[in-house]
Order: structure tokens, then sequence, then C-alpha cells
């Protein structure tokens, strides 16, 4: 299934909330979450998500009312192991 990264705005949320948040979005399908961090200070949220298409990946987002800045598919992604093609 396609990976996907996002960021969020999440300013004004307290951490509290947004551990709420990060809770429920990792139980949420048919989008699978397979990474979330998040800054307080900075207001912003980062995911990595598994979908099946873009278009389901933004209209998860608008369901859940997340503000979404930006949306990446990923097509290579490196370690100290190497370089994996998506």
């Amino acid at each position: 299934m396609p990976l996907y990264f996002s960021a969020h705005t999440t300013a004004c949320l307290t951490k509290q909330a947004i551990r709420e948040l990060m809770g429920s979005l990792l139980q949420s399908k048919p989008v699978k979450v397979r990474r979330s961090v998040a800054s307080q200070l900075a207001g912003r949220m980062v995911l990595e998500t598994e979908s099946p298409d873009q278009p389901t990946l933004e209209k998860w987002f608008e369901e859940r009312r997340l503000n979404c800045q930006w949306v990446m598919r990923i097509d290579l992604a490196g370690d100290a192991n190497g370089v994996t093609e998506f």
C-alpha cells in the first residue's frame, strides 16, 4: 500500500488534546497511521500513513477535521541498511 507523509497544524491544542488526537488517529481505518510525531511548542504534527491512494487520504483528513499543510507520497526511503523503493 502506498506510503505518505503529511504535515498538520495543531496550534492552540494542549498536550493532552494532541495525545488524544494522536491516539484516535492511530486507531482509525481505512488509513493506517504508522507513526505520528508532534511538537506542542511548534504547533505541528507529522504523520506517516498507509493509504490506498491520495484522494482517500485527503478525504480521511477532512472527515477528522485535520488541517493539512502538505501531503507527500513516498517513493524511496533510506536508512543504515540501504535504500528501499516503494
